[in-house]
């Protein structure tokens, strides 16, 4: 075969290879390598060097699109074909081959396959689209320029980086150089591609002002729309408008429009998205838009908490009908921590049914969410699996509130206070309270929550965490007026400085509720503490008692409303400064009103209390009828014995018979 017979076949080849390089499908690309590999053996590098490396710079491209037998060794393959046609062309004899052969190296880099170490192949993709864009100028090249200003952009967004902001803004600049040249009316898909990628980056482009970012990829995936519309691109279309809802979720409220307004739109557009992903044509997809509104709803700040809930319970539910532990561990979990939390957060229905369901879910995320491989969401996890055991009032209570410490103690594996401080505190504070509520080894409970009140101290304070700080102040407070060691008075000591602490928090303004909790808890500790002059004390505690009746909580709190007159009535008779029988006539006018909520049929035993207290006040009176009073006394007393003896209290009734008798012999005494 003659040289011109060699070059006339090899061009045949290469023509046809071209035209099948230019047909849709993986057999077409086949057949184009096939003839441009046959057309590079007549081609010759030292006699045909030009044709050789167009050859060579075809056929990279060819493998760069070819899936079958394997994505990377066809890019590997790719990146020897550019890298041959190099060989041949130049910069400055061949700009525009050389220009093509830099894109196509660039591309195959950027297309590889996640590596363990991605950094060295984005290095030299970013190396050689820069170099293409030495030829590729917007004045002589507007398209060229700009499809290598978006694969840079996109390139810029894969980039490993410390600062994140810099890289991804840089990716930004890429995309808005690519926009001017693609336009709606010149280009339109390649404009509505580029908005879409402008506006993914938008929403995960950290620092700077979250809503101003999040509000430009609105902007961005509406321009798309424009393009990607439900008719002509309805997959496009679910796409952007799943995108869409993740940037109304996330935005924060603006003036004029709250926070409720963006999680409707939210709402609404993952709503849409659903017209086209069906459960059975985009299994995936629908499940993630079912997560995604399941968490919408759950941010919802609306009044009727319950419904909203109950709906989000809904869309999780769904989302784990694709979702499984077999074939997507890590999304099952995810949906099973989010389906949990929704049933502790659920304020009505059966809230003992709402937990079980909760501690279900946590555990079945901790099937996945190990220590090893995901240890703050682990951490997580443990965390609100105690939240949920500590509330959980079914079952073994106290075996309930083990498994809490249990959940606790583990998350703090993971929660160290150097690393995580604020979660670290957050489980102390919790800790302590699971630990104040044991009844076992009481004692030895209650100096454990103290332990970790303290703990949670070391990071609270008033100045940057004063709710938080005085909260623990008042937890702190209480577990130490519980203490009942021999150095009961030291703790009561402590306990009033812990909530004094907290009252410089605690306004009756700002925490009405928190400051009549403290002030009535104040007033406790002040009753019970006998150190120094105990009528003093006892002065302080009916002005911190009297103090927390400002605020009225009879109804909302009957209970504590109860506990707080009854100790203020104690106070009242055990007070001997000012009037004495006026004092004594308040703490039996106190106990009678405590009978709004303690009945002997719901509260036999604090009714029996009154009851016994009362009779103590009545015997004291020493003006008016004495022998009226005495009388009354007698049948409170007896009263209380019937309670104390039918709840097997010998103790008690014993010391009440007692009182009868002595008030008996003193009505004897009476003329």
């Amino acid at each position: 075969m003659s040289d011109e017979q060699q070059y006339s076949e090899a061009h045949d080849l290469y023509t046809q290879g071209i035209h099948y390089s230019q047909q849709v499908g993986e057999e077409h690309l086949e057949k184009a390598i096939s003839y441009l590999q046959k057309a590079l053996e007549l081609y010759n590098i030292h006699h045909t060097p030009i044709e050789w490396g167009q050859t060579q710079n075809t056929l990279g491209e060819c493998y760069s699109l070819l899936k079958k037998g394997g994505r990377e060794l066809n890019l590997r393959r790719a990146i020897t074909c550019y890298q041959a046609a190099l060989e041949i062309y130049t910069r400055d004899q061949f700009p525009d081959a050389w220009a093509q052969a830099q894109y196509g190296l660039g591309m195959a880099y950027l297309s590889l396959p996640s590596q363990e170490d991605p950094q060295p192949g984005l290095a030299k993709a970013l190396l050689h689209l820069q170099n293409a864009l030495k030829v590729y100028t917007l004045e002589d090249h507007p398209l060229a320029w700009a499809m290598t200003q978006n694969s840079l952009g996109n390139l810029y967004c894969l980039l490993p980086d410390e600062d994140r902001f810099s890289i991804l803004q840089q990716a930004i600049t890429c995309y808005e150089n690519a926009l001017r040249v693609y336009t709606k009316s010149r280009s339109a898909e390649n404009w509505a591609m580029t908005h879409l990628r402008l506006g993914n980056v938008y929403v995960f482009l950290p620092g700077g002002d979250r809503q101003t970012h999040l509000r430009r990829a609105i902007e961005h995936y509406r321009s798309s729309l424009e393009f990607n519309t439900y008719e002509h691109a309805p997959e496009h279309w679910a796409d952007i408008m799943h995108s869409l809802g993740n940037a109304y979720r996330n935005l924060p409220a603006s003036e004029g429009e709250g926070e409720e307004d963006n999680l409707r739109q939210a709402i609404a557009c993952y709503t849409q998205a659903l017209q086209v992903y069906k459960q059975e044509d985009f299994p995936l997809e629908w499940a993630a838009t079912q997560s995604n509104l399941g968490i919408t709803y759950n941010l919802l700040p609306e009044n009727n908490e319950q419904t909203r809930l109950e709906q989000a319970t809904k869309h999780f539910l769904n989302a784990l009908e694709i979702y499984t532990f077999e074939h997507h561990a890590v999304e099952w979990a995810k949906t099973q921590n989010m389906l949990a939390l929704t049933y502790l957060d659920m304020p009505d229905g059966d809230l003992q049914a709402n937990l079980s369901q909760a501690i279900t879910g946590f555990e079945a995320t901790l099937r996945v969410y190990t220590r090893e491989t995901f240890p703050i969401g682990w951490a997580n996890v443990q965390s609100n699996l105690g939240q949920a055991y500590s509330r959980l009032e079914s079952g073994d209570v106290q075996q309930n509130l083990y498994q809490a410490i249990a959940s606790f103690e583990a998350s703090l594996l993971v929660y160290n206070r150097k690393a995580f401080p604020f979660d670290w505190a957050r489980v102390q504070f919790t800790l302590g309270s699971v630990y104040g509520s044991l009844s076992e080894n009481r004692q030895d409970n209650l100096r454990k929550a103290v332990a970790c009140y303290r703990a949670a101290l070391l990071v609270y304070n008033l100045e940057y965490t004063p709710q938080e700080w005085a909260a623990t102040q008042s937890n702190l407070g209480t577990a130490y007026c519980q203490l009942q060691d021999e150095q009961r008075q030291a703790s009561l000591e402590r306990a009033i400085a812990c909530f004094k602490a907290a009252l410089q928090v605690y306004q009756r303004e700002t925490n009405p509720q928190d400051w009549g909790k403290t002030q009535s808890n104040l007033g406790f500790a002040y009753a019970e503490f006998a150190q120094g002059e105990r009528q003093h004390n006892l002065g302080l505690a009916i002005e911190h008692y009297e103090a927390a009746l400002q605020i009225d909580f009879a109804q909302t709190a009957p209970l504590e409303w109860a506990s707080l007159i009854f100790n203020l009535a104690n106070a009242y008779r055990e007070y001997q400064e000012g009037d004495r029988q006026k004092n004594l006539e308040m703490a039996i006018a106190l106990y009678q009103a405590t009978h709004k909520v303690y009945t002997p049929n719901l509260f036999p035993l604090e009714w029996a209390a009154t009851q016994n207290n009362s009779g103590n006040a009545l015997r004291e009176l020493t003006q008016g009828n004495v022998r009226a009073n005495l009388q009354a006394a007698i049948i409170c007393y007896e009263r209380a014995q019937q309670v104390f003896t039918k709840l097997h209290m010998d103790e008690y009734a014993h010391a009440v018979k007692e009182n009868i008798e002595s008030v008996q012999k003193a009505l004897q005494n009476i003329p």
